[in-house]
């Protein structure tokens, strides 16, 4: 079996179709009260920890090099000192909440439980 090619300006369409709905994340009420509920309440910190927590709880040299538009005195300001507060696991869940809140207040429940999500998410 040949794998289908694949259009080379497909990631650019996707990017630009689907950046707009995982940015609102970011700017989302929703997350920040899932993390202030958590115990962290600085905006920059709630931030770097979702942005980092999908790699566990690393030092401010690899979230600088990671997200490498953040000076590392910023980010050493509040990484590692949010994983104290809470855990990169409890950062992942309580993301995993504040888009589901997020996507169901912006679009609809239905929309969200539609076979065309359950696909794009596939």
């Amino acid at each position: 079996m040949t794998p289908a090619a694949v259009d080379p300006r497909a990631g650019r369409r996707c990017y630009n179709a689907l950046n707009s709905l995982h940015s609102t994340l970011y700017f989302s009420p929703d997350l920040r009260r899932e993390l202030t509920a958590l115990g962290v309440k600085d905006s920059q910190a709630i931030n770097f920890a979702v942005r980092a927590a999908a790699m566990g709880p690393v030092g401010p040299g690899t979230v600088t090099a990671t997200f490498y538009n953040y000076k590392y005195d910023l980010v050493a300001r509040h990484v590692p000192a949010v994983w104290e507060i809470v855990s990169p696991e409890q950062v992942l869940r309580a993301r995993t909440r504040a888009v589901d809140a997020t996507l169901r207040r912006l679009l609809d429940d239905a929309v969200v439980e539609s076979e065309e999500m359950a696909e794009a998410a596939r």
